[in-house]
């Protein structure tokens, strides 16, 4: 079921990132590392009551953190900019892949009655391309950095 994060998850949280980190490691992405998100982030994400997970039976496979109207440097690539929010921190465990768990705790964010989602991701990270693509995501912007080009997507809902 998806329902909004607690301190209550916090071990198991760490203990999705520290898999997704290694798995991302194997794959070549080194964007989430020893230093980010760190335990004080996701603890900071949890206490916020803007976390987002998919609790399987007590055990939490999917993470996000929503953010209301999260400042962008690039506002004028947007749609919407009235009613929207920045999500980040996406994570499923590596062992619940491609079961739809990302999906539903999108959806649950899709139903908080923002006009707009929006999200950073690398083109490298194909996981996260195919998923917000076939989501409905449209790349408004991209910039290289460090490259590796970063992709400003966004999604309007209404």
């Amino acid at each position: 079921m998806v329902r909004l994060g607690s301190v209550d998850d916090f071990t198991t949280v760490m203990h999705m990132l520290d898999l997704c980190k290694a798995d991302m490691k194997t794959r070549g992405l080194n964007f989430w590392n020893d230093t980010y998100p760190d335990k004080n982030i996701i603890m900071s994400d949890l206490m916020s009551g803007k976390s987002v997970v998919y609790d399987l039976d007590g055990k939490v496979v999917a993470f996000l953190v929503m953010y209301p109207k999260k400042p962008s440097i690039i506002e004028e690539s947007y749609r919407d900019h009235s009613n929207y929010v920045y999500v980040s921190r996406v994570m499923v465990h590596p062992e619940y892949r491609r079961h739809g768990y990302a999906q539903e705790i999108l959806k649950f964010v899709e139903e908080q009655g923002f006009s707009s989602i929006r999200l950073l991701t690398r083109n490298t990270n194909t996981f996260s391309v195919n998923l917000y693509t076939k989501l409905g995501y449209k790349v408004v912007k991209e910039e290289t950095k460090e490259n590796v080009i970063m992709q400003h997507c966004e999604k309007v809902l209404k």
